[in-house]
């Protein structure tokens, strides 16, 4: 029988050298306010192995542990299917397999089976109190978060709330949970008055972490950091042999390129908005694969087949506008846009940063997936219909439906509510304060103390 090795009250896991930074400081912070608190790190990316034993903290170290797999049987894919709970195990796959163009589900499901297996021993071998991580879809942070549900280990995982400066903790979920909390009255006038100035200033909140996501391919290829960080990663890959989760590197550079260029042709297929003559319908484009699609809502994957199969059952007037996120300009096929737009007379690709506010406060209706374009709408005190899961299905001013054709019967009707302050005072109390990668001494402290409030705690309800 194996001994237990250490009992650690917390452990992140680190997947990228911003997290590394981050999670060293908040770890650091927490060892001043809660004397005795025993943290490690399980490492996703071997080159900061070094940075944070220098720290003094454990470090599991996926990459430099892990047995590595290289065949599998049909009951290897049974036990990690019943371990997880899951009716298949593909899903678990396609956010790697789209975003590093890695189609071989063989060698994918080879990488789940070795990284399971080491994930399940560290959680064995170890007394763990609480994992946390940032929200992702790769093998490693999911495979990650469900040994834990397996184990009962507490885990989190951080992320950004619709408010400034705020996130959600994910308590042993994948997804936003809303706490079933009664606001006060000043918290009502609060979300009153976060609103009022929204309307007024008609800009929505760019988490730090994603802000260097909002320039062009080109312009992300070429800032200091960006380059300094591509220097860095073939260093470590090629001279240091180190390995990482974000290792498709010429698979990078090639998609940045690619949205660079179909950024450009995609000038011409643009439309100005016409708010004084058209009717339309505002559908806003994913990033393509984004979390909230690849994770949650799969089976929407394929949003160019989606705008056609709309765009197909509006009635005869009506026009559907699109709009790429900011974030992802460039990043949809230019010869799909093009085919769409040629074959499809009634759909419009606004110009990508066009103000989403005026965009939504003159559409007839918005229907989006789980995009935080939802939320806006709500905010302007719009009706909003939803086909994905996410936490603002739960407004009365959201209306979740299972076809789009279901949207079809409330046409002509009354498009503005009264907004729900009721529900977004419940959104802003289930949200902690806090900025992931900001490290303002601040942040960082209030980080480390909400994270100790947690380890303190008498009792945690696990959510399955």
């Amino acid at each position: 029988m194996i001994q237990l090795r250490n009992h650690y009250d917390l452990v992140f896991a680190v997947i990228a050298p911003r997290e590394v930074g981050f999670f060293l400081a908040v770890a650091d912070e927490l060892k001043k306010i809660s004397r005795g608190i025993s943290i490690a790190f399980i490492t996703f990316y071997e080159p900061g192995d070094r940075a944070i034993k220098r720290r003094g903290y454990r470090v599991f170290s996926l990459h430099k542990e892990r047995e590595v797999v290289d065949s599998f049987s049909e009951q290897d894919i049974e036990y990690v299917r019943q371990k997880y709970k899951i009716k298949d195990i593909r899903p678990l796959l396609l956010h790697e397999k789209y975003t590093f163009a890695r189609y071989d589900e063989d060698n994918l499901i080879k990488k789940l089976i070795s990284y399971d297996r080491y994930f399940e021993r560290i959680l064995y071998e170890n007394k763990i109190s609480l994992v946390a991580q940032e929200l992702g879809g790769f093998i490693a942070p999911m495979s990650l978060f469900y040994n834990c549900r397996h184990k009962g280990v507490d885990h989190i995982f951080f992320e950004p709330s619709m408010y400034k400066g705020r996130l959600f903790f994910n308590l042993n979920s994948m997804d936003v949970i809303l706490k079933d909390i009664e606001p006060r009255e000043e918290d009502i006038a609060f979300i009153e008055q976060y609103l009022e100035n929204y309307n007024k200033e008609k800009t929505i909140v760019v988490p730090i972490k994603d802000k260097e996501n909002f320039s062009s391919g080109i312009k992300r290829l070429l800032q200091g950091r960006y380059i300094k960080r591509f220097i860095g990663k073939l260093y470590s890959k090629y001279i240091l042999g180190e390995k990482e989760e974000y290792d498709a590197i010429l698979n990078q550079v090639k998609t940045h390129f690619s949205m660079f260029i179909n950024s450009i042709r995609q000038k011409k297929l643009y439309s100005q908005p016409d708010y004084e003559n058209d009717k339309y319908i505002y559908f806003p484009l994913h990033v393509p694969l984004d979390f909230q699609l690849t994770v949650r809502e799969p089976k929407y994957l394929n949003q160019i087949a989606l705008v056609e199969y709309i765009a197909s059952i509006l009635p005869y007037g009506y026009k559907l506008y699109i709009k790429e996120h900011p974030a992802s300009v460039g990043a949809y096929n230019y010869y799909e846009l093009k085919r769409v737009l040629k074959q499809n007379k009634n759909v419009r690709l606004i110009f990508p940063h066009e103000n989403s506010y005026n965009l939504i406060k003159n559409a007839q209706e918005i229907i989006t997936i789980n995009s935080k374009v939802g939320a806006e709408a709500l905010m302007q005190g719009r009706r909003v219909f939803v086909l994905g899961k996410t936490y603002y299905q739960h407004s009365v001013n959201a209306i979740k439906i299972s076809d789009v054709r279901d949207f079809l019967g409330y046409l002509g009707q009354k498009t503005s509510v009264n907004p729900d302050y009721l529900f977004f005072a419940k959104v802003y109390l289930s949200s902690m304060e806090g900025e992931l990668y900001s490290l303002d001494k601040e942040n960082v402290k209030k980080f480390a103390n909400l994270l100790n409030e947690h380890l303190n705690s008498v009792s945690v309800v696990n959510v399955g």
